[in-house]
């Protein structure tokens, strides 16, 4: 079962480096004000969307996994969000015109796709000046190369990315970036808002494969966590 599979099944929220107080942090620091129209890709669960969308911007939130579609869906009826436009697609061929969005945002996903087709199709889609928001993992040190071997494969990444790669890639893509500071990856502060372990679907646990993928992610990321960090880019669309 992919890794992506296993988040689906179990419906988590806030899977990114750092969770919901990182989406917090960097989305109350660079969007304070609504009104913008605003693209999430790689919604999930649909926490992010239904945050953008409670501070008043005109949200659609696009995901590839129907199942987690509709836990964001149930999500929003939930909460009695009713601003947000749900979409199935992939982030690599956005089913969107060009110049649309004010904003792209993204959570550790442009990481699990191919990089540069996906920041093609930001860039694309955002108007002028328009702004990415993508906070992702970054390869911190080089990883022995049987262990990376086994993360990309586990994870089905193409590749894994230094700062200065994806620094790189940005500004091929037609983004103009100030460099980020990286972060822990792992972030040890309290989650903000409601417990996220409340609205995993514990039933999932059950399933054998779920449970070894769970133990594997631990094995190869967790255990590994001194090779990564974490960067917020913000980045405008400077052509």
């Amino acid at each position: 079962m992919e890794y992506m599979d296993i988040l689906s099944r179990l419906g988590v929220a806030s899977a990114h480096p750092g969770g919901f107080k990182a989406t917090q942090r960097l989305l109350d620091r660079e969007l304070p004000d609504g009104g913008l129209n605003v693209l999430e890709v790689g919604c999930g669960t649909g926490k992010t969307a239904c945050y953008l969308a409670e501070k008043g911007f005109r949200v659609t939130a696009l995901d590839r996994h129907p199942l987690m579609l509709e836990k964001a869906r149930r999500r929003a009826e939930q909460s009695g969000v009713t601003n947000v436009d749900w979409v199935l697609g992939d982030v690599e061929a956005l089913p969107f015109d060009p110049e649309t969005f004010d904003i792209v945002y993204a959570e550790s996903v442009t990481v699990f796709t191919h990089i540069p087709k996906a920041l093609a199709e930001y860039h694309r889609v955002l108007k002028p000046n328009g702004r990415l928001l993508d906070r992702e993992l970054v390869l911190h040190e080089r990883l022995p190369e049987p262990i990376q071997h086994e993360i990309q494969s586990f994870f089905r990444m193409d590749r894994m990315l230094t700062l200065d790669e994806w620094m790189a890639l940005l500004h091929q893509a037609g983004f103009r970036c100030n460099r980020p500071n990286p972060e822990s990856f792992w972030s040890h502060e309290p989650d903000a808002g409601n417990n996220d372990i409340q609205e995993l679907d514990i039933s999932a646990l059950l399933d054998p494969e779920i449970g070894a993928g769970i133990l594997r992610y631990a094995d190869l990321m967790l255990a590994q966590e001194q090779y990564f960090r974490a960067c917020d880019f913000v980045a405008i669309k400077s052509n």
